[in-house]
């Protein structure tokens, strides 16, 4: 009989712990802090990528001045398509087509839940209404965000026959920079602006539990944003509705009109008590996104991202249907928001007349039913000490510049671009179009903020370290945009890993900071390092990290990048890529 050897279990768990061992060793622990991912990034990442430094060397006085009109940071107005009417044709003979510009929760033909004033154009078009004046008359609808199509407005870029912005105040702005209107009707369809809260978010900020359907007052919601107990975002008020009625009402708030009604004022604006008291709001501020859209798409992904958001009540309405989003209550605030419809001053007598019977018929009860059942309707009633009076277009105009000056929060932004120059930039015009957006868009970047750049293909290239944007850093940040050049595969992660270890970098020297990282590609990853490289360190580098997909590109990996870091993946196009950057850095930079 063979006897068992005594040593041999000794020896199978000493094999096993050996081997547990070394695949602890192959397998890196994971991270939980952005020191020990800074750690990973500088001990076993970046020393393995080769890195070249290769910043441009071009004259300061040949690049463009920093002076760049408006007009050129807009988009063209094709990049919006027409609904209502066939794009593809013209008018038949003898029919005249009249365009009305539409803020874009309303008329986006594109989404079902988005298109009524397209279905009411498609229905009046084949109605007698529609007949008269100088003959047959189409309706084709054009929608654009309100603010963005004023801007275009202001600088020539769009002269439709109606214009029909989400509210009133883009009408006074419109007036306040130049360009007359003539109310063609105060009101085609009702909304109003509301924060959709989390009831178990205000518990946990206050200790109070509101009663089944109740809202807190809206200034009760703004002292707990300021104390920091609350996480709420908001979109860029140059662009979105709700923002600036936001805005508008946060600024009469901390004026203390609440209390006595009156107007804001820019006296108003100018108290340092105020402006101190929107700093700190902006510090507290969970996210700003151009529009409000685009949050609410990161809220149904993440749902503890925010505990409070800024939108229309049109929307409210249809998120709260959501799984998730059923326990929502709306705190209502501001001015009605019943998208007026407005004359030019280029509308002609029987185009205005033909904007008076489509406003007629977008009244009529059947188009008010439509408009009910795509979740629009009577205003709520907005409490006295949450609805400022009607302030003039002067008073709106400084206060989004008073925004714009201090969205940052008293603190500096730092920014790294990190640009894919992969062989298949050169195709449909990828890289000198987006030379073109940075070059445009780098005007909307407030100085003492700080932009770095690098590129990847095969390699990682640093073209321009992390600096101060002033006039002249400004132009060396032109210079650098316009050397790049296009070739050679996507090592996407080795780019994103050196990126990131030199932002992480400053958010050591200065922690209060905030910390962006765009990063464009037009493919996925060729050579180099891995997502599951990553992974780890994407997560706990708290850096906000904003992905655009140029072209048609598997979002895949772009998503999982943006997931990590709480952020949506923004779909760009050679079209759209300017307007695209711009709002970008209006709304971080």
């Amino acid at each position: 009989m063979k006897q068992s050897n005594p040593l041999l279990p000794w020896l199978v768990l000493l094999v096993g712990l050996a081997g547990a061992t070394g695949w602890a060793l192959l397998r890196p622990a994971a991270l939980t802090s952005a020191e020990a991912a800074l750690a990973r990034l500088e001990r076993d990442l970046v020393p393995a990528i080769e890195v070249e430094n290769e910043e441009f060397s071009l004259p300061l006085a040949g690049a463009p001045s920093a002076a760049i009109p408006e007009a050129e940071r807009l988009p063209a107005v094709d990049v919006f398509p027409l609904y209502g009417v066939d794009p593809e044709r013209p008018p038949a003979a003898g029919r005249v087509r009249l365009e009305i510009v539409s803020s874009l929760e309303k008329a986006d033909g594109a989404k079902p839940d988005q298109r009524w004033l397209v279905e009411v154009a498609e229905r009046f078009n084949q109605l007698p209404e529609a007949q008269g004046g100088g003959g047959a008359v189409e309706v084709a609808v054009r929608a654009i965000p309100s603010g963005l199509a004023l801007q275009m407005l202001v600088a020539g870029k769009l002269k439709p026959a109606g214009f029909s912005p989400a509210g009133q105040q883009w009408l006074d702005l419109l007036q306040h920079q130049g360009v007359a209107t003539g109310v063609i009707h105060p009101g085609l369809v009702a909304n109003h602006s509301v924060v959709a809260l989390r009831p178990a978010a205000w518990k946990a900020a206050t200790g109070e539990t509101l009663p089944a359907g109740d809202a807190p007052s809206f200034g009760a919601l703004v002292e707990q944003s300021l104390a920091g107990r609350l996480k709420v975002g908001y979109s860029n008020p140059y662009i979105s509705t709700p923002a600036l009625d936001f805005l508008h009402s946060l600024l009469w708030v901390s004026a203390g009109h609440g209390a006595d009604g009156r107007s804001l004022t820019r006296a108003d604006l100018g108290q340092g008590a105020i402006r101190g008291s929107f700093s700190l709001f902006q510090q507290r501020l969970a996210a700003t996104t151009p529009t409000y859209l685009e949050m609410i798409d990161t809220w149904r992904r993440l749902p503890g991202r925010f505990d409070a958001v800024v939108m229309a009540q049109q929307s409210f309405r249809r998120l709260q249907r959501e799984a998730g989003f059923s326990d929502l209550v709306a705190v209502p605030f501001g001015n009605p928001q019943n998208s007026p419809l407005a004359a030019l001053p280029w509308t002609s007598a029987a185009q205005r007349r033909t904007l008076e019977r489509f406003a007629a018929f977008a009244r009529t009860p059947a188009m008010q039913e439509l408009a009910r059942r795509r979740d629009y309707g009577a205003s709520a009633e907005i409490p006295a000490a949450a609805r400022p009076p009607r302030s003039e277009g002067a008073v709106l105009a400084e206060a989004q510049r008073l925004w714009k000056q201090r969205k940052d929060g008293g603190r500096t932004v730092y920014l790294q671009l990190l640009i894919d120059t992969s062989g298949s930039m050169n195709d449909h015009q990828r890289l000198s179009q987006l030379k073109k957006a940075l070059t445009l868009a780098s005007g909307a970047i407030n100085s003492g903020n700080q932009v770095g750049l690098i590129s990847f293909n095969d390699q990682p290239v640093r073209h321009l370290p992390l600096q101060p944007i002033d006039a002249a850093g400004r132009r060396r940040l032109v210079a650098t945009v316009n050397g790049l050049e296009a070739n050679g595969s996507t090592a996407l992660y080795d780019g994103l890993a050196v990126a990131l270890a030199d932002l992480m970098r400053a958010r050591q020297r200065d922690p209060n900071g905030r910390f962006h990282l765009l990063l464009l590609s037009d493919g996925e990853r060729t050579s180099g390092l891995g997502f599951d490289d990553l992974r780890d360190v994407i997560a706990q580098s708290g850096v906000t990290i904003t992905p655009i997909a140029y072209g048609e590109v598997n979002q895949r990996e772009l998503k999982a990048i943006a997931t990590l870091r709480e952020s949506v993946v923004y779909q760009g196009t050679p079209e759209r890529i300017v307007p695209l950057l711009n709002d970008l850095f209006q709304t971080n930079l």
